[in-house]
């Protein structure tokens, strides 16, 4: 177990560097291609090489000095780029957070209120719920609430929907792209509960514990929750994943400004070239910043799939080595 996670630790530095080099390298070699589509602009556009740029960079880097951008929210002039990681980081994370539990809390008692116990099954209501939640990718369902939103707004009015469609804040801003964000992981996580749990209920141990007398409700909480631990936790950690890749959609369409958001606008084009013909310096392939920002998404995906290797090896002792 401690070998597993020192090879795990030892792994996570090289990685990340490594997926630091190919994000300011994609952003460094690409965003002269896409200029030179531009006779007007093509002669701005001097990148220089490769290795030396990235070396400089990561000397800054090294000092704590991550290059400064342009402000991503139009509110000041040039911001540090740590500054700006660091508030969208929060964000994001805060966003996630919510969605990731509420869809845990609600999936889990999906999964259990859709296990029937005798005789053995999955009730009929959740196999149709779970398919159509993961049939529906995620801009469709934020679609569906933007088409609401215009229907509110052309039968009642404008000012009458009871939440925001858009913006940031920790109130009621956070309802809709929360309920975007945990449609998905919920139905998944309640249809899988509910496999297992059937599963579970036919077998020996669940027979003779009934057959002593004990209840359905003593031996789900205190049996079969047990031995469903880990692929739960499993189906917990590829929610999570999924959660980290929609955010790139569900805070571009509600303006959320988190780091889905800012890689939004890295790879976006709007606004690259200003009226007089030359290349403006904006967010749209900025080296640092992509550089940046998926540094930070590797880091979540990197500590969740080492979180969930240690749940299980710990809920599993046939893992342990």
């Amino acid at each position: 177990m401690i070998r597993f996670f020192l090879l795990r630790l030892a792994i996570i530095p090289p990685a990340l560097l490594l997926i630091n080099f190919m994000g300011y390298a994609y952003a460094h070699l690409v965003k002269p291609l896409r200029a030179f589509r531009n006779p007007y602009v093509a002669a701005t556009v001097d990148t220089g090489p490769l290795l030396p740029n990235y070396l400089e960079y990561l000397r800054g880097v090294a000092q704590f000095n991550f290059g400064t951008m342009i402000d991503p929210w139009g509110l000041r002039g040039e911001i540090p780029i740590g500054q700006a990681i660091a508030s969208a980081s929060l964000a994001s994370l805060g966003l996630l957070s919510i969605a990731l539990l509420l869809s845990v809390i609600i999936g889990t008692l999906l999964g259990f209120r859709a296990a029937n116990s005798e005789p053995p099954s999955v009730a009929r209501w959740l196999t149709s719920l779970s398919t159509a939640g993961l049939a529906m990718p995620t801009f469709f369902i934020g679609g569906l609430f933007f088409a609401f939103w215009f229907i509110f707004t052309i039968w009642g009015g404008p000012g009458v929907m009871p939440v925001p469609l858009s913006g940031f804040g920790w109130d009621s801003h956070l309802v809709v792209p929360v309920l975007v964000l945990m449609v998905r992981p919920a139905v998944q996580l309640a249809h899988v509960i509910a496999g297992l749990l059937t599963d579970e209920f036919n077998k020996q141990y669940v027979v003779a514990a009934r057959s002593l007398g004990q209840t359905w409700r003593i031996i789900r909480r205190r049996d079969v929750f047990r031995n469903i631990l880990v692929p739960v936790a499993l189906t917990i950690a590829a929610s999570v994943r999924i959660l980290v890749g929609e955010l790139i959609i569900v805070e571009w369409l509600f303006r959320w400004p988190g780091l889905g958001n800012l890689l939004a606008q890295t790879l976006i084009p709007s606004g690259l070239i200003s009226t007089r013909g030359l290349l403006e310096r904006n967010l749209f392939l900025d080296p640092p910043v992509v550089a940046a920002i998926l540094t930070v998404f590797a880091v979540l995906f990197i500590l969740t799939d080492l979180s969930a290797s240690i749940f299980v090896r710990v809920f599993d002792p046939r893992l342990r080595g």
